[in-house]
């Protein structure tokens, strides 16, 4: 109903798909680095330093878009933890 609180559990479900798909996007990230650098390879005949070096950078670049989306949502959500555990 329109007045109701959400159930918290259907949220953190709404959440958690969030998270499935930031995962994907960290696999993304290092399959389309290391492509790129498996095409500079093929261009510089050095076969597999740059397909290495682009998966190491795509696997860091998913990392942080990881690290600072749960930051984000840690910050968000930390008002709403304080108020449940009584602190103003």
């Amino acid at each position: 109903m329109p007045g109701e609180k959400p159930d918290p559990a259907a949220r953190g479900f709404g959440q958690g798909y969030e998270y499935v798909a930031v995962s994907f996007a960290f696999a993304f990230a290092i399959l389309l680095f290391g492509a790129g650098g498996w095409v500079v390879d093929g261009w510089l005949h050095t076969r597999p330093l740059f397909a290495i070096v682009g998966a190491f950078l795509g696997g860091f670049a998913g990392f942080m878009n990881l690290y600072y989306r749960v930051q984000r949502d840690t910050q968000t959500r930390k008002p709403e933890r304080d108020t449940r555990n009584g602190q103003p």
